[in-house]
């Protein structure tokens, strides 16, 4: 396994983006390129969360596939007022790594993980670029603001203070002055739009069924795919919006990927 870490000088972003890359076996010149998993790190945390947290480093040499995980700060992976991180994303950092690293570029070989922060970045991505990502996992996502919170959340003291910082961090990149979503962070409108469009990837949803957080976030998603028709399914089992569940929950998420990729 070969671990990288690479310094991108922006061009969208005007700043360095540090990036974690992970090949299960090296570049090996003349083989197929790697299938890849383009990995979204929660808030307050960077791409080396996914494999000294979630230990996907081990997962991917298991599974013999990249991945591949930016550091991009508190923004959502979104474009906001601030800065376009979904351009980035999209734009220069798939293309300029497809063409620098055995990197497959086939639809079928390119697929999408997120957590927290970062389900909400993966399942924005994927639906607004469904012909380039066969599926897409968003872990312990939380996806719109403006639905009801889940009262059991003020019961719990670590969700209840990662709710007080992240609300707000989420609200400001989102939602307008007259607090409707801007476009780009509408998940509504990209349901609608994938579910039109035919070449939506496959939404693999994960949640603890003790992460009031994303539950009812998650089951909403689920209602609304399901309304649009989007092939959408989310799963469950004990746990909290917490690093010990989403080890568990990395893990199904890349298995349930693949294996129906």
């Amino acid at each position: 396994m070969m671990r990288l870490r690479i310094t991108l000088e922006s061009t969208t972003l005007l700043r360095p983006v540090e990036v974690v890359v992970v090949l299960p076996s090296g570049f090996n010149i003349g083989k197929a390129p790697y299938r890849t998993i383009w990995a979204l790190h929660c808030a307050m945390s960077n791409a080396d969360f996914f494999f000294d947290s979630l230990r996907a480093g081990d997962i991917a040499k298991g599974a013999h596939i990249a991945i591949i995980a930016p550091s991009l700060g508190n923004g959502y992976f979104l474009n906001s007022v601030y800065e376009r991180q979904a351009d980035f994303l999209q734009d220069e950092l798939m293309p300029t790594l497809q063409e620098a690293l055995p990197l497959s570029l086939q639809r079928d070989d390119n697929f999408i993980i997120g957590v927290s922060m970062g389900g909400f970045g993966a399942l924005r991505w994927g639906l607004d670029r469904g012909e380039n990502f066969a599926a897409v996992a968003a872990i312990s996502g939380v996806f719109d603001p403006r639905l009801p919170l889940d009262e059991r959340v003020l019961k719990k003291r670590a969700q209840r203070a990662l709710h007080v910082t992240c609300d707000n961090i989420m609200r400001r990149l989102v939602l307008d002055e007259s607090g409707q979503m801007y476009p780009d962070a509408d998940l509504n409108q990209l349901v609608r739009h994938a579910g039109s469009s035919g070449r939506a990837p496959r939404l693999e949803l994960f949640c603890g069924e003790q992460d009031y957080l994303s539950l009812s976030q998650s089951q909403a998603v689920e209602m609304l795919c399901r309304e649009y028709r989007l092939p959408a399914r989310l799963h469950t089992m004990p746990g909290e919006h917490d690093p010990a569940y989403w080890q568990k929950a990395f893990c199904e998420a890349v298995s349930k990927m693949l294996c129906d990729a």
